[in-house]
């Protein structure tokens, strides 16, 4: 492992780069400890591959190189500090490959799925056990999404696209069905952009099990009537899940988790703002007390508005990593499995067409676990010196 070193800085953007587009900036070299730590050349590199491996199923790691590109910077003579300081600085650009995948980060102690993007400035040091000088940056990198940015420009001016599932329920094992039906509007898109506010709409409606009108007046007023919609959005479980599969030589795994909790567990609701409507209940008429004692049905009603940011690497598929998102929903009734579900397959975009500085840690507005807080700040990494032998 190369030893750290104060002769070497590197100057880039805090941004995300678009593939097909350029990575650029500058390299500070300090020339009062270029002398002293015996620094002969300078180059810069930029780096990017992918990294697959399942175990026990296979004993090796999987890399396919996406861009090996580097530049010969200095060596003594070649250029000298400005009279006055001792700091040289040597800009430098590269170009990212088109049609490449996004940043990308899984690891679990028993598989992983990387795609890894960093600049290099390595310090040679000629002479036996005279170790080079090197200082690494991760670079977070996604596709170039012209239409995912006209899909961030447009989002509020489009209809919506509708999930939605009805079940019937009882309390206990026996009586009559009541039903629940949940929908999940969010917009009429071919695909959600990373980046922007996307509103989202939840509908819940249940209806009771028929009673007559004295078994409805002698209903508790003060307990909710079965099956009961959620009064608060802290009773509601909305997130969005990851799928991701991965091949490392001839054999594959699959895994699922959760990227971004949006309402329910794992968020703060006192940091969420989510519009709520709880409508008083209907009282429905199903049969007229023509023919016998009028009977009807209580209908409930509720429903939660809010918007979220995403903040994930978009959905991609390269030989070796496929990454899918599908957005989850659960409504919970009482009873033993009247839980209402919705699942719902969502394609992620970039939705950037040119660099983005968008890489601060309160650029995500949704609670997430570490990983996808932290996929936009590279840094993080287990990079495990990758290229030392360079």
């Amino acid at each position: 492992m190369s030893p750290p070193t104060q002769s070497l800085n590197l100057s880039v953007p805090p941004r995300i780069y678009c593939a097909g587009g350029d990575v650029e900036g500058e390299v500070l070299l300090d020339f009062r400890q270029l002398q002293q730590e015996n620094i002969q050349q300078v180059h810069v590199k930029f780096r990017g591959s992918v990294h697959t491996y399942v175990f026990p199923l296979s004993n090796y790691e999987d890399e396919t190189i996406l861009v090996r590109s580097s530049l010969d910077l200095w060596m003594p003579g070649a250029a000298y500090p400005p009279p006055g300081t001792d700091i040289l600085r040597l800009p430098f650009r590269f170009r990212i490959p088109e049609n490449v995948p996004p940043s990308f980060h899984y690891r679990s102690w028993d598989k992983s799925a990387c795609v890894l993007y960093e600049l290099v400035v390595v310090g040679v040091r000629p002479g036996t056990f005279q170790f080079n000088r090197r200082l690494r940056i991760p670079r977070a990198v996604v596709p170039k999404d012209a239409f995912g940015a006209r899909l961030r420009q447009n989002i509020g001016a489009v209809g919506w696209r509708k999930g939605e599932r009805t079940e019937r329920m009882r309390k206990g094992l026996w009586g009559e069905y009541s039903t629940a039906h949940v929908e999940l509007l969010y917009p009429d898109i071919p695909a959600l952009p990373l980046f922007t506010d996307i509103p989202f709409i939840i509908n819940v409606t249940t209806t009771t099990a028929p009673l007559t009108r004295a078994q409805a007046d002698a209903l508790p007023e003060n307990k909710p009537i079965f099956p009961p919609p959620p009064a608060i959005h802290s009773e509601i479980n909305f997130r969005l899940m990851r799928i991701t599969r991965i091949r490392a030589t001839r054999f594959g795994a699959e895994n699922a988790e959760d990227v971004a909790y949006f309402l329910g567990a794992n968020t703060i609701p006192s940091k969420l703002a989510v519009e709520t409507d709880l409508p008083p209940k209907e009282w429905v008429v199903v049969q007229s007390s023509g023919g016998g004692e009028e009977k009807g049905v209580w209908v409930q009603r509720a429903r939660f508005q809010t918007s979220v940011t995403l903040s994930v690497p978009p959905t991609f598929l390269c030989p070796t990593i496929e990454c899918l998102y599908a957005l989850d929903l659960k409504v919970p009734f009482p009873g033993l499995g009247n839980d209402v579900r919705i699942d719902i397959p969502v394609t992620i975009v970039s939705g950037i067409d040119a660099p983005s500085s968008r890489i601060s840690p309160s650029m995500p507005q949704v609670d997430a676990p570490p990983e996808p807080q932290a996929y936009w700040d590279a840094n993080g990494r287990d990079w495990r010196n990758l290229d030392e032998k360079d």
